[in-house]
């Protein structure tokens, strides 16, 4: 049986490699693709909608138990660049 993540975004149950683990170093968000990066993770559709709905509800605050103020340019451009990557392939 495959693990099972929740995303931040849409609170849909999905399988880790259907997911993106993110992570919080140096006060910046950012995708962790091989999954080993120590710490706390937060997971997220590689959809704009799921980042757009966990920024809005300041859901990776609660998800990496911080409440300091975080950069999430190099996770908006990982996002924007996986959506078009995908919508290439369908």
């Amino acid at each position: 049986m495959k693990p099972v993540r929740t995303c931040v975004g849409c609170r849909q149950r999905a399988s880790r490699t259907d997911l993106i683990r993110v992570v919080c170093i140096q006060h910046k968000l950012e995708p962790d693709l091989l999954g080993s990066a120590p710490g706390r993770g937060a997971w997220l559709h590689a959809s704009s909608n799921c980042l757009n709905t966990a920024l809005d509800r300041k859901a990776f605050g609660r998800a990496l138990k911080s409440n300091q103020q975080m950069e999430t340019s190099a996770l908006i451009t990982f996002i924007e660049q996986a959506e078009t990557m995908l919508a290439t392939n369908e």
